[in-house]
């Protein structure tokens, strides 16, 4: 089983991911599904990141890795090629952009 609750609007967050539950605030409910890959990140975080998760901080980065890994593999059986095309060159231009900015 997993639920989704709807925080109000006040929830500092788009969502926030628990094992079996996602708590998501309003603007998420935009009725026509363009805002449901935020849910896909959440529920992949359920897998990655909570039940499997980095020994320290420092490797903070391998729980967001793998859970977006898993969050494009979702979007790609759900929505297609095209989708997925997408969301994989947002992902390496934010990637880029922060190896540009932290280094490696």
């Amino acid at each position: 089983r997993y639920d989704i609750l709807l925080l109000p609007p006040s929830f500092p967050y788009g969502g926030m991911e628990n094992p079996c539950l996602t708590f998501v605030t309003p603007t998420l409910l935009a009725g026509d599904k363009s805002l449901a890959t935020v849910v896909i990140h959440e529920i992949s975080h359920s897998w990655m990141g909570n039940l499997v998760t980095c020994k320290t901080w420092v490797d903070f980065w391998m729980n967001e890795g793998f859970c977006r890994l898993l969050e494009l593999k979702i979007i790609k059986a759900l929505f297609g090629d095209k989708h997925f095309d997408l969301y994989a060159n947002i992902g390496l231009k934010a990637l880029r952009g922060s190896i540009s900015l932290f280094g490696e």
